[in-house]
């Protein structure tokens, strides 16, 4: 299975920050290519002159749809590791028709903008420059409508399972829309514009039969058996929720993981483990477990919303105060896959990668022989990694919160 930046939470890393710039660059060339670095070619759409922004928009859904289902079902790679915005659909509705509005009067989206600017075309500059503006705007007076926000629950909605129906035949369903997209626009550009321009229906036939193949294709792909990971046990008094199972479970030691169950889960590869680390930026960045993901407290409920009650999130800080407020609270709004780490990093510095020969009690040859290896595994860097700071901090220099 394909793991992605955003399931290794690297999403914020170098390397990331450089493959969005190479695959920015290409989009924006590509874009440019497909003529859409020029205002009056995509204020067409709305004059029923130049459909070929519909052409792209049905096209990029409607592949996208096939490949995501495709990959999914044959376990390349799994949702789990792929950024789902949140569906907050007064909020979204409302950014969608401003959004709308400013495509009609600019003629131009902030990506087409970025590719006309670099173009030199001044219209864009100037789009773009106000694009920027009302960004900082929305920034600053985000206050007056963060009640669009916190008006609904933020949960992830899939269109297939608000219909009810096998996400297979939604897709075939899309797949066939967007056929009939094609060869709508095709006839609304006919009766616009000049019938002699239109030399592609052959490529149309052809790329229709081509999707609908692909489409019927995707009940072929066998779903790819997974294999469950161990989990950790689960008082039965979880499924009852409220606060008598939350104490079922701190009594039944079923809301932490031992540092070193932790170290031999990554060591040896186990999917599906997602490491949270909530202190500071500059803490993380110090000095930080291997395969963490920095998150603030106050991002938790968004971050995390994609992996609730899928896998195990792994809370850890300096101590254990802060892990054990956000487990509650987490258990509360209906997690029931966190858990938090037991003595925080300072006890998993001290239990795992503190050497044998600085303990005071002799340790076993099985337990050294492990001990050494989560050293090499924890503080060397990956491939391709900056090494982890010299100076990790002393355990006397973490707080214990």
């Amino acid at each position: 299975m394909i793991d992605t930046f955003f399931s290794t939470g690297q999403l914020g890393g170098t390397r990331a920050l450089f493959m969005a710039a190479v695959i920015g660059i290409l989009f924006g060339w590509v874009l440019e290519q497909a003529g859409f670095g020029s205002s009056r070619r995509l204020s067409g759409v709305f004059y029923f002159r130049d459909m070929a922004v519909i052409k792209v928009m049905a096209t990029a859904m409607v592949t996208a749809a096939l490949g995501m289902t495709a990959l999914v079902a044959s376990g390349i790679i799994s949702l789990d590791a792929v950024f789902l915005n949140p569906t907050l659909y007064r909020a979204q509705i409302i950014g969608g028709l401003i959004f709308g509005v400013g495509f009609v009067m600019g003629g131009w989206c902030p990506g087409t903008a970025s590719v006309g600017a670099a173009s030199g075309k001044w219209d864009a500059g100037v789009f773009l420059a106000g694009t920027v503006c009302g960004s900082i705007l929305f920034n600053e007076t985000f206050g007056l409508v963060a009640g669009l926000y916190s008006s609904e629950p933020p949960t992830i909605s899939f269109v297939h399972d608000i219909l009810r129906v096998p996400r297979n035949w939604f897709v075939l369903a899309l797949t066939i829309c967007g056929i009939l997209v094609f060869w709508l626009v095709e006839w609304i550009e006919k009766q616009t514009v000049q019938a002699d321009r239109f030399s592609g229906l052959r490529f149309l036939k052809q790329f229709s039969f081509i999707l609908l193949v692909v489409g019927c294709g995707v009940f072929l792909i066998p779903e790819k058996a997974v294999t469950p990971e161990p989990e950790l046990p689960v008082a039965p008094a979880v499924v009852n929720g409220g606060e008598k199972a939350l104490l079922a479970d701190i009594e039944e030691a079923l809301d932490h993981m031992e540092p070193e169950e932790l170290a031999r889960r990554l060591t040896a590869g186990q999917t599906g483990i997602l490491l949270v680390d909530i202190r500071s930026k500059k803490e993380f960045h110090t000095f930080h477990i291997r395969t963490a993901r920095h998150v603030p407290l106050t991002d938790l409920t968004t971050v995390l919303l994609p992996h609730k009650n899928k896998g195990l999130i792994i809370l850890y800080s300096n101590g254990m105060t802060h892990p054990v407020q956000a487990r509650d609270a987490l258990y509360r709004m209906g997690y029931r896959n966190v858990y938090i780490l037991t003595d925080g990093l300072a006890g998993f510095v001290q239990r795992c990668l503190k050497p044998v020969s600085l303990r005071s009690e002799p340790v076993p040859v099985a337990a050294a022989a492990e001990i050494n290896q989560w050293r090499v595994f924890f503080l060397s860097p990956p491939a391709g990694d900056a090494p982890p700071s010299p100076k990790m901090p002393a355990i006397s220099y973490w707080r214990g919160y």
